[in-house]
């Protein structure tokens, strides 16, 4: 997968020493980035339904390594997670952030095809 894009997730902890929730970012180099805009009709009427999909290769650059949710709560300062509800942002700080809807995690093929697809809105 050839990808050179940017991102930032934002995942959410509990801090016992502030007593409250914070968002910890981490700045993810080499993903791709598909927004996928489009419209829906049903029952109630026409209604959006864009998307965005981030395809993040196995062997991306950040300032964190991935572990799983567990990981993540256990030390979240080394690293980081992808989650439904946290936030995922295009670039490093463009002030727009999505929520994360879905994480599939496709670790067959090569290394160069393994990856997460993060669907998000």
């Amino acid at each position: 997968m050839n990808s050179n894009e940017v991102c930032t997730v934002f995942n959410r902890f509990y801090d016992p020493i502030y007593r409250k929730y914070i968002m910890q970012p981490t700045v993810i180099e080499g993903i791709f980035w598909q927004e996928e805009i489009g419209a829906r009709l049903n029952k109630e009427g026409l209604y959006e339904v864009n998307e965005v999909h981030i395809f993040i290769p196995f062997t991306v650059k950040s300032n964190r390594s991935f572990g799983i949710a567990r990981e993540f709560e256990m030390n979240p300062t080394a690293y980081f997670t992808l989650r439904p509800e946290d936030k995922i942002m295009q670039g490093v700080s463009s002030g727009k952030s999505l929520t994360i809807l879905s994480v599939n995690t496709l670790d067959y093929g090569s290394k160069g095809l393994q990856h997460w697809e993060v669907v998000a809105k």
